[in-house]
């Protein structure tokens, strides 16, 4: 059986942009081509992509519902008093030294104070330890980590984005019921694991919603994940 881990979404047509999954139009290769044309190839992809969602960042940073260049009109509501409470936390950030202009996101600081119950001590707290991780991670620069055995461990662990939910989101499923642990912990390790998920994320935010926002012409900036936990003991 399996089952959304957030209930309120559930899969629906697919988005034929980066919402399917990425590694597919990066994996296309040209028997004719070399190694190096191809890994060029996936590099100007990427670039393409995370420039699109960079000017698709700004559009929202500049008006609610804006057109940039060739991106679409994007419905992005806001709260009146959580407009009030972001900025004063921005400026708060901005006192402090903490706020780097790629982290200067109106959706990101307001997902930070929901998590601390709007308390913008306790927010600002929370900011500065991601910022200490980020940078002890090295999160700035992880799309030059190279998970090279990626397909080995798709195949004992499969796990793949594929379409979107009705309200739009990425759907991102797992077939935990498949993971062959002894075989996966042969080919990987814990450590490459889990920068191979850190990467991911980053790449979400870069890249795969964007692009949801775009085709739903909404702000998206979360995910719909399924656990199919059939054939699990």
């Amino acid at each position: 059986m399996s089952g959304p881990v957030d209930r309120s979404g559930r899969p629906g047509a697919g988005f034929e942009g980066f919402t399917r999954d990425d590694e597919k139009e990066e994996s296309k290769s040209d028997e004719d081509n070399s190694e190096g044309d191809n890994k060029a190839k996936r590099g100007s992809f990427k670039k393409r992509a995370i420039s699109a969602g960079n000017k698709f960042r700004r559009s929202l940073k500049r008006k609610s519902k804006k057109k940039s260049g060739n991106l679409a009109s994007i419905e992005d509501i806001r709260d009146v008093q959580e407009l009030e409470t972001v900025e004063r936390f921005r400026r708060c950030l901005l006192d402090g030294g903490l706020l780097p202009e790629r982290h200067d996101d109106y959706h990101t600081m307001l997902r930070f104070l929901k998590a601390r119950k709007f308390d913008i001590e306790k927010a600002k707290h929370m900011w500065s330890e991601m910022l200490r991780w980020r940078n002890a991670y090295g999160v700035d620069n992880i799309e030059e980590f190279d998970y090279t055995e990626l397909n080995e461990v798709k195949k004992y662990y499969p796990q793949f984005y594929h379409g979107v939910d009705k309200e739009g989101r990425p759907v991102y499923v797992e077939l935990v019921g498949k993971v062959d642990a002894n075989k996966l912990v042969k080919v990987t390790t814990l450590d490459r694991y889990i920068k191979y998920h850190v990467k991911e994320f980053e790449r979400s935010f870069q890249m795969r919603f964007p692009a949801c926002s775009i085709a739903a012409k909404r702000h998206i900036d979360s995910s719909t994940t399924i656990l199919d936990v059939q054939g699990v003991a």
